[in-house]
Protein backbone atom coordinates (compact mmCIF):
# COMPACT_ATOMS: atom_id res chain seq x y z
CA UNK A 1 0.00 0.00 0.00
CA UNK A 2 1.65 3.19 -1.23
CA UNK A 3 2.03 5.79 1.42
CA UNK A 4 -0.76 8.82 1.37
CA UNK A 5 0.76 11.85 -0.20
CA UNK A 6 2.58 14.90 2.08
CA UNK A 7 0.17 17.75 2.28
CA UNK A 8 1.88 21.07 0.87
CA UNK A 9 1.25 24.25 1.87
CA UNK A 10 -1.17 23.54 5.09
CA UNK A 11 -0.37 25.16 7.69
CA UNK A 12 -1.46 24.62 11.56
CA UNK A 13 -4.61 27.33 12.21
CA UNK A 14 -2.85 29.92 14.35
CA UNK A 15 -6.51 31.38 15.78
CA UNK A 16 -7.98 34.93 15.79
CA UNK A 17 -5.48 37.61 16.02
CA UNK A 18 -5.24 39.72 19.09
CA UNK A 19 -7.50 41.81 19.81
CA UNK A 20 -6.54 45.76 19.50
CA UNK A 21 -7.17 48.09 21.82
CA UNK A 22 -10.29 49.40 20.42
CA UNK A 23 -11.52 45.93 20.65
CA UNK A 24 -11.06 46.15 23.54
CA UNK A 25 -12.58 49.45 24.62
CA UNK A 26 -15.16 48.40 23.11
CA UNK A 27 -16.02 44.92 24.70
CA UNK A 28 -15.52 46.88 28.23
CA UNK A 29 -18.90 49.15 26.12
CA UNK A 30 -20.67 47.08 25.70
CA UNK A 31 -20.53 44.89 29.23
CA UNK A 32 -21.00 48.32 31.16
CA UNK A 33 -24.36 48.45 28.39
CA UNK A 34 -25.51 44.64 29.99
CA UNK A 35 -24.58 42.74 27.53
CA UNK A 36 -23.62 38.98 28.36
CA UNK A 37 -19.69 37.70 27.14
CA UNK A 38 -21.52 35.34 25.34
CA UNK A 39 -23.00 38.26 23.18
CA UNK A 40 -20.02 40.05 23.13
CA UNK A 41 -17.95 37.01 22.00
CA UNK A 42 -20.31 36.66 19.23
CA UNK A 43 -20.56 40.18 18.09
CA UNK A 44 -16.80 41.15 18.21
CA UNK A 45 -15.87 37.78 16.33
CA UNK A 46 -13.76 36.73 19.45
CA UNK A 47 -13.96 33.90 21.69
CA UNK A 48 -15.45 33.71 25.35
CA UNK A 49 -12.28 33.48 26.99
CA UNK A 50 -10.68 36.84 25.49
CA UNK A 51 -13.88 38.72 26.37
CA UNK A 52 -13.85 37.44 30.04
CA UNK A 53 -10.15 38.22 30.57
CA UNK A 54 -10.63 42.00 29.66
CA UNK A 55 -14.08 42.38 31.71
CA UNK A 56 -12.15 40.54 34.87
CA UNK A 57 -9.50 42.70 34.03
CA UNK A 58 -12.08 45.88 35.14
CA UNK A 59 -14.00 44.43 37.85
CA UNK A 60 -13.26 47.21 40.48
CA UNK A 61 -14.51 49.75 37.22
CA UNK A 62 -17.51 48.66 37.02
CA UNK A 63 -18.36 48.21 40.29
CA UNK A 64 -17.55 51.81 40.24
CA UNK A 65 -19.16 52.18 37.69
CA UNK A 66 -16.63 53.82 36.23
CA UNK A 67 -14.95 53.65 32.48
CA UNK A 68 -13.63 56.69 31.61
CA UNK A 69 -9.83 54.76 31.91
CA UNK A 70 -10.27 51.73 31.17
CA UNK A 71 -7.43 49.30 31.15
CA UNK A 72 -6.79 47.94 27.95
CA UNK A 73 -2.63 47.27 27.61
CA UNK A 74 -1.08 44.30 28.08
CA UNK A 75 1.04 43.71 31.46
CA UNK A 76 4.32 44.50 31.13
CA UNK A 77 7.05 41.93 30.93
CA UNK A 78 5.20 40.04 28.06
CA UNK A 79 6.97 38.92 25.19
CA UNK A 80 10.94 38.58 24.23
CA UNK A 81 12.90 40.15 26.76
CA UNK A 82 15.43 43.21 25.86
CA UNK A 83 19.50 41.87 25.05
CA UNK A 84 20.54 44.74 27.12
CA UNK A 85 19.69 45.54 30.62
CA UNK A 86 18.75 49.26 31.97
CA UNK A 87 22.53 49.87 32.75
CA UNK A 88 23.98 48.44 29.23
CA UNK A 89 21.31 50.69 27.84
CA UNK A 90 22.80 53.66 30.00
CA UNK A 91 26.13 52.75 29.23
CA UNK A 92 25.42 53.11 25.38
CA UNK A 93 24.15 56.10 25.56
CA UNK A 94 27.08 57.12 27.18
CA UNK A 95 29.74 56.02 24.90
CA UNK A 96 27.17 58.03 22.15
CA UNK A 97 26.71 60.81 23.40
CA UNK A 98 30.00 61.65 25.21
CA UNK A 99 32.71 59.37 23.47
CA UNK A 100 31.00 59.99 20.63
CA UNK A 101 31.42 56.65 19.03
CA UNK A 102 28.87 54.93 16.59
CA UNK A 103 26.75 51.98 16.95
CA UNK A 104 28.98 49.49 15.42
CA UNK A 105 32.08 50.48 17.64
CA UNK A 106 29.93 50.38 21.31
CA UNK A 107 28.60 46.78 19.79
CA UNK A 108 32.10 45.47 19.39
CA UNK A 109 33.28 46.83 22.56
CA UNK A 110 30.14 45.67 24.76
CA UNK A 111 30.12 42.27 23.20
CA UNK A 112 33.18 40.75 24.45
CA UNK A 113 31.32 41.18 28.31
CA UNK A 114 27.44 40.05 27.04
CA UNK A 115 27.50 36.42 26.07
CA UNK A 116 26.42 35.91 22.89
CA UNK A 117 27.64 39.18 21.71
CA UNK A 118 24.94 42.31 20.60
CA UNK A 119 24.55 43.58 17.48
CA UNK A 120 24.83 47.20 15.90
CA UNK A 121 21.10 47.50 15.25
CA UNK A 122 20.24 46.60 18.94
CA UNK A 123 22.48 49.44 19.79
CA UNK A 124 20.87 51.75 17.61
CA UNK A 125 17.03 50.79 18.58
CA UNK A 126 18.27 51.33 22.32
CA UNK A 127 19.92 54.61 21.38
CA UNK A 128 16.39 55.42 19.76
CA UNK A 129 14.42 54.63 22.72
CA UNK A 130 16.75 56.94 24.84
CA UNK A 131 15.84 59.85 22.69
CA UNK A 132 18.83 59.90 20.20
CA UNK A 133 19.03 60.21 16.46
CA UNK A 134 21.64 59.96 14.37
CA UNK A 135 21.96 63.33 12.50
CA UNK A 136 24.24 65.44 10.58
CA UNK A 137 27.25 67.26 12.69
CA UNK A 138 26.70 71.06 12.75
CA UNK A 139 29.16 73.08 12.17
CA UNK A 140 29.67 76.70 13.50
CA UNK A 141 32.25 79.34 14.12
CA UNK A 142 34.48 79.02 16.57
CA UNK A 143 34.21 82.27 19.28
CA UNK A 144 37.14 84.52 19.83
CA UNK A 145 37.54 85.34 23.65
CA UNK A 146 37.50 88.75 22.88
CA UNK A 147 33.43 87.89 21.32
CA UNK A 148 32.89 85.75 24.34
CA UNK A 149 33.58 88.43 26.73
CA UNK A 150 31.22 91.17 24.97
CA UNK A 151 28.85 88.07 24.78
CA UNK A 152 28.75 87.49 28.56
CA UNK A 153 28.58 91.29 29.30
CA UNK A 154 25.22 91.49 26.54
CA UNK A 155 24.13 88.38 28.31
CA UNK A 156 24.17 89.49 31.91
CA UNK A 157 23.23 93.19 30.79
CA UNK A 158 20.03 91.88 28.68
CA UNK A 159 19.12 88.89 30.94
CA UNK A 160 15.75 90.95 32.65
CA UNK A 161 14.43 92.93 29.60
CA UNK A 162 11.35 92.47 27.54
CA UNK A 163 11.55 91.68 24.38
CA UNK A 164 8.11 92.47 23.86
CA UNK A 165 8.33 95.26 21.43
CA UNK A 166 11.98 93.96 19.99
CA UNK A 167 11.64 93.48 15.56
CA UNK A 168 14.48 90.67 14.81
CA UNK A 169 15.79 91.59 11.57
CA UNK A 170 18.63 89.83 9.29
CA UNK A 171 18.97 87.79 5.87
CA UNK A 172 19.17 84.54 4.69
CA UNK A 173 20.07 82.73 1.73
CA UNK A 174 18.02 80.40 -0.13
CA UNK A 175 18.47 78.08 -3.45
CA UNK A 176 16.46 76.18 -5.97
CA UNK A 177 16.57 72.45 -5.97
CA UNK A 178 16.55 72.53 -1.94
CA UNK A 179 16.17 68.72 -0.35
CA UNK A 180 16.13 67.05 1.93
CA UNK A 181 19.94 66.14 3.33
CA UNK A 182 19.29 62.72 4.94
CA UNK A 183 16.55 59.65 4.56
CA UNK A 184 15.72 56.86 5.49
CA UNK A 185 16.79 54.36 2.44
CA UNK A 186 16.89 50.92 1.41
CA UNK A 187 20.73 50.13 1.09
CA UNK A 188 19.85 48.42 -2.26
CA UNK A 189 17.73 51.02 -4.05
CA UNK A 190 18.97 54.13 -2.80
CA UNK A 191 17.47 57.49 -3.48
CA UNK A 192 19.18 59.86 -5.84
CA UNK A 193 18.73 63.96 -5.78
CA UNK A 194 20.14 65.70 -9.23
CA UNK A 195 21.51 68.66 -8.02
CA UNK A 196 23.35 71.42 -9.81
CA UNK A 197 26.59 72.98 -9.24
CA UNK A 198 26.31 76.05 -8.93
CA UNK A 199 22.12 76.63 -8.18
CA UNK A 200 20.20 79.52 -8.54
CA UNK A 201 19.46 81.12 -5.29
CA UNK A 202 17.97 84.15 -3.57
CA UNK A 203 18.59 86.42 -0.67
CA UNK A 204 16.15 88.04 1.65
CA UNK A 205 16.38 89.97 4.34
CA UNK A 206 13.11 89.99 6.95
CA UNK A 207 11.98 91.10 10.53
CA UNK A 208 9.92 89.30 12.76
CA UNK A 209 8.61 90.10 16.52
CA UNK A 210 6.08 89.08 19.22
CA UNK A 211 3.84 92.01 17.38
CA UNK A 212 5.22 92.51 14.34
CA UNK A 213 6.23 91.46 10.80
CA UNK A 214 8.21 93.19 8.38
CA UNK A 215 7.52 91.66 4.47
CA UNK A 216 10.41 90.08 2.91
CA UNK A 217 12.85 91.63 0.87
CA UNK A 218 14.73 89.92 -2.13
CA UNK A 219 17.61 90.84 -3.59
CA UNK A 220 20.64 89.12 -5.43
CA UNK A 221 23.88 89.70 -5.35
CA UNK A 222 25.99 90.69 -2.15
CA UNK A 223 24.91 93.07 0.08
CA UNK A 224 26.44 96.49 0.77
CA UNK A 225 25.86 99.41 2.33
CA UNK A 226 23.57 101.10 -0.74
CA UNK A 227 21.65 97.66 -1.00
CA UNK A 228 20.41 97.61 2.62
CA UNK A 229 19.95 101.33 2.70
CA UNK A 230 17.12 100.12 0.22
CA UNK A 231 15.95 97.79 2.01
CA UNK A 232 15.90 99.78 4.97
CA UNK A 233 13.45 102.62 3.11
CA UNK A 234 11.54 99.65 1.58
CA UNK A 235 10.42 97.35 4.80
CA UNK A 236 10.49 99.68 8.14
CA UNK A 237 8.38 100.38 9.51
CA UNK A 238 6.94 97.27 9.80
CA UNK A 239 3.95 96.60 8.08
CA UNK A 240 2.01 94.13 10.29
CA UNK A 241 1.41 94.63 13.66
CA UNK A 242 -0.81 92.28 15.68
CA UNK A 243 -1.87 91.90 19.14
CA UNK A 244 -1.42 95.22 20.24
CA UNK A 245 -3.49 99.06 20.63
CA UNK A 246 -3.08 101.43 18.17
CA UNK A 247 -0.71 103.17 20.25
CA UNK A 248 1.82 100.17 20.22
CA UNK A 249 2.52 100.18 16.79
CA UNK A 250 5.18 102.78 17.17
CA UNK A 251 6.94 101.71 20.19
CA UNK A 252 8.76 98.95 17.63
CA UNK A 253 12.54 98.02 18.52
CA UNK A 254 14.94 97.30 15.75
CA UNK A 255 17.73 94.31 16.51
CA UNK A 256 20.39 93.40 14.29
CA UNK A 257 23.54 92.31 14.49
CA UNK A 258 26.87 94.71 14.06
CA UNK A 259 27.78 93.75 10.42
CA UNK A 260 29.71 96.55 8.70
CA UNK A 261 26.93 97.48 6.31
CA UNK A 262 24.49 98.14 9.15
CA UNK A 263 27.10 100.67 11.03
CA UNK A 264 28.03 102.73 7.48
CA UNK A 265 27.69 106.28 7.91
CA UNK A 266 24.88 106.17 5.28
CA UNK A 267 22.57 103.29 7.12
CA UNK A 268 23.41 105.28 10.45
CA UNK A 269 21.68 108.46 9.14
CA UNK A 270 18.48 106.15 7.59
CA UNK A 271 18.36 104.22 10.72
CA UNK A 272 18.22 107.30 12.61
CA UNK A 273 15.14 108.69 10.79
CA UNK A 274 13.31 104.62 10.26
CA UNK A 275 14.30 103.33 13.34
CA UNK A 276 15.24 105.91 16.35
CA UNK A 277 14.89 103.15 18.86
CA UNK A 278 17.59 100.20 18.29
CA UNK A 279 19.70 97.77 20.16
CA UNK A 280 23.07 99.12 19.74
CA UNK A 281 25.00 96.52 21.61
CA UNK A 282 24.24 92.95 20.04
CA UNK A 283 27.15 91.19 20.14
CA UNK A 284 28.83 89.94 17.14
CA UNK A 285 28.96 86.16 16.23
CA UNK A 286 26.02 85.52 18.16
CA UNK A 287 23.56 83.78 16.09
CA UNK A 288 22.72 81.47 18.58
CA UNK A 289 20.55 84.69 20.15
CA UNK A 290 18.45 85.60 17.36
CA UNK A 291 15.07 84.11 17.38
CA UNK A 292 14.40 84.88 13.53
CA UNK A 293 17.35 81.73 12.82
CA UNK A 294 14.56 79.64 14.24
CA UNK A 295 11.93 81.27 11.88
CA UNK A 296 14.79 80.23 8.49
CA UNK A 297 15.42 76.91 10.01
CA UNK A 298 11.64 76.38 10.26
CA UNK A 299 11.10 78.05 6.34
CA UNK A 300 14.15 75.79 5.10
CA UNK A 301 12.32 72.99 6.35
CA UNK A 302 8.91 73.69 4.48
CA UNK A 303 10.84 75.01 1.27
CA UNK A 304 12.90 71.81 0.67
CA UNK A 305 9.08 69.86 1.26
CA UNK A 306 8.37 72.31 -1.75
CA UNK A 307 11.17 71.71 -4.09
CA UNK A 308 11.08 74.81 -6.10
CA UNK A 309 12.35 74.55 -9.56
CA UNK A 310 13.11 78.18 -10.43
CA UNK A 311 13.54 81.59 -9.04
CA UNK A 312 10.06 82.28 -9.29
CA UNK A 313 9.10 79.29 -7.82
CA UNK A 314 11.61 79.86 -4.86
CA UNK A 315 10.21 83.36 -3.87
CA UNK A 316 6.58 82.52 -4.54
CA UNK A 317 7.16 79.35 -1.99
CA UNK A 318 8.73 81.79 0.60
CA UNK A 319 6.19 84.63 0.49
CA UNK A 320 3.67 81.79 1.34
CA UNK A 321 5.68 80.07 4.05
CA UNK A 322 6.59 83.35 5.61
CA UNK A 323 2.68 84.75 5.53
CA UNK A 324 1.59 81.05 7.47
CA UNK A 325 4.17 81.27 9.76
CA UNK A 326 3.27 79.45 13.25
CA UNK A 327 2.43 82.45 15.65
CA UNK A 328 3.11 79.45 18.69
CA UNK A 329 6.92 78.57 17.14
CA UNK A 330 7.52 82.62 16.91
CA UNK A 331 6.43 83.27 20.52
CA UNK A 332 8.17 80.50 21.31
CA UNK A 333 11.49 81.45 20.04
CA UNK A 334 11.33 84.86 21.67
CA UNK A 335 9.76 83.30 24.91
CA UNK A 336 13.61 81.68 24.80
CA UNK A 337 15.14 84.78 24.89
CA UNK A 338 15.85 84.74 28.93
CA UNK A 339 17.06 81.22 28.83
CA UNK A 340 19.35 81.46 26.10
CA UNK A 341 21.50 84.41 27.82
CA UNK A 342 21.34 82.19 31.26
CA UNK A 343 23.11 79.63 29.10
CA UNK A 344 25.72 82.31 27.84
CA UNK A 345 26.05 82.99 31.21
CA UNK A 346 26.48 79.49 32.53
CA UNK A 347 29.36 79.05 29.81
CA UNK A 348 31.32 81.71 30.46
CA UNK A 349 30.05 83.78 26.80
CA UNK A 350 30.49 80.21 24.99
CA UNK A 351 27.85 79.45 22.18
CA UNK A 352 24.57 77.93 24.04
CA UNK A 353 22.53 75.32 22.60
CA UNK A 354 20.14 77.01 20.61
Amino acid sequence: MLPLPLLVGIELNPGPPPLSQQDRRDILRWKHDGLSNYAIAEKKGCSVKAVRKWVNRNLKRFSTKLLSEPCVSNKPGQGRKRKLSLKQELHARKKAKVDEEDATEIAEKMSKKIPGGVKPITIQRSLKRSGLKYLVRQKVEAITHSQAEKRLQFARKRLKDDWKYALFTDEKTFQVGSTKHKSWQDPNDRQTDVFKRHPSKIHVWAGIGLHFKTDLFFFKGNMDSNVFCKILKARLPPAHCFGLPPYGKNKWILVQDNDPKHKSKQSQKILDILAPDRLPDWPSNSPDFNPIEDIWSMMDSELKKATPKDIRALKSNLRKIWKNLDETKIKASIGSLPRRLEECIERGGERTSY
